[in-house]
C-alpha cells in the first residue's frame, strides 16, 4: 500500500483529478467528525486521521519511515519540531525512544493543525511537550505574516504557490494572518538549555530559518533533520548554510522528485 501512495503521489494529473472533484472538501466534515485512528506498538501510542492529506504523511512517517535516521543520534531527551504538522513525530519519538522524560516544542502556523497537534500532546500523555502556533523562519523583528494555507497541509506555506514548481492544489488556499514566531524565544522561556534535535520541515522556508536563527542553531543544537523542497532550495544550499554553523550532513533519506529529507550533525572540531 505505502508504495502505491508514493507512485501516485507523484502524478500531477492525479493531483488535478482530485482537486476538480472537490474530494478533499468534501471528505474534511466526515473526517473530523469521525476520525481513524491507529495505534503504534505495545505503548498504547495512537495517532489519528482527520483529513485525507495525512494518509500521505503517515505513509511517509510509520511505513516509510523516513525520519528513521534521526534514530542514530542515541538518546533525544529535547527537541524541537517546527512544520509539526498533527504532531507525529513526538509520538513517534515516543514509540521509538520510549521512557524518556523528553521536553519538546512543536510549531504549526496551520490552525487547524495546532489543534491536531494539542490533542496528540495530550491523548498520548507527553508532558512537557508545548505547541506553539505561529510561523517561524522570518526576519528579527517581525510580529505577523501572511500563512498560505491549502488545503492540503503539505502545500501549506509562507511562500506563494507556484503552479509551475509545484503539485496542482486540492481546492481554494486561504490566506491567514499569523504570528511570527522567534523560535529561540520559544525554546528559552518552555525549558532553556540545549537542544538534541531541531525538526525542520516548513514547506520551502528552510533556508530561511537557517539563515534567521543561525545563532540559535550555532549555540544550542546539537542535530539537524531537514525536509528541503528543490522547488525552492536546493541540497548544496543547505549544506552550505549549516556548513557555516558547524553542522555536516550525515543521511539523506526519502529523496523524491520534490522533495528530500537530510540528516545533519555538529561537525566535530
Amino acid at each position: 500500500m505505502s508504495s502505491f501512495i508514493d507512485r501516485i503521489s507523484s502524478h500531477r494529473a492525479v493531483h488535478r483529478v482530485v482537486g476538480a472533484l472537490g474530494v478533499y472538501r468534501a471528505a474534511a466534515p466526515i473526517l473530523r467528525r469521525f476520525p481513524v485512528s491507529r495505534k503504534l506498538g505495545p505503548g498504547g501510542l495512537v495517532y489519528r486521521l482527520t483529513s485525507l492529506d495525512q494518509i500521505g504523511v503517515a505513509n511517509e512517517m510509520f511505513a516509510q519511515r523516513t525520519y528513521e535516521s534521526v534514530l542514530e543520534l542515541g538518546r533525544i531527551e529535547t527537541f524541537v519540531d517546527l512544520g509539526c504538522n498533527a504532531g507525529w513525530f513526538a509520538v513517534y519519538l515516543a514509540n521509538e525512544m520510549p521512557g524518556l522524560e523528553r521536553r519538546a516544542l512543536l510549531v504549526d502556523a496551520n490552525p487547524r493543525l495546532v489543534e491536531e497537534a494539542r490533542w496528540h500532546v495530550e491523548r498520548n500523555h507527553l508532558s512537557d511537550h508545548v505547541v506553539v502556533f505561529g510561523a517561524a523562519g522570518l526576519p528579527p523583528g517581525t510580529t505577523t505574516a501572511v500563512f498560505h494555507v491549502s488545503p492540503s497541509a503539505s502545500q501549506s506555506s509562507l511562500l506563494a504557490y507556484d503552479a509551475d514548481k509545484q503539485l496542482p492544489v486540492k481546492g481554494r488556499i486561504v490566506d491567514l494572518v499569523v504570528p511570527a514566531v522567534s523560535v529561540a524565544h520559544e525554546w528559552q522561556k518552555a525549558f532553556g538549555g540545549p537542544v538534541d534535535l531541531l525538526k525542520l520541515d516548513i514547506e520551502g522556508n528552510e533556508l530561511d530559518f537557517v539563515l534567521n536563527e543561525g545563532e540559535f542553531l550555532r549555540d544550542q543544537v546539537g542535530a539537524v533533520l531537514l525536509e528541503y523542497h528543490k522547488w525552492h532550495v536546493t541540497l548544496a544550499e543547505v549544506d552550505a548554510a549549516l556548513g557555516r554553523l558547524g553542522f555536516a550532513r550525515t543521511r539523506l533519506t526519502g529523496e523524491t522528485a520534490i522533495t528530500g529529507v537530510a540528516l545533519y550533525r555538529r561537525a566535530r572540531g
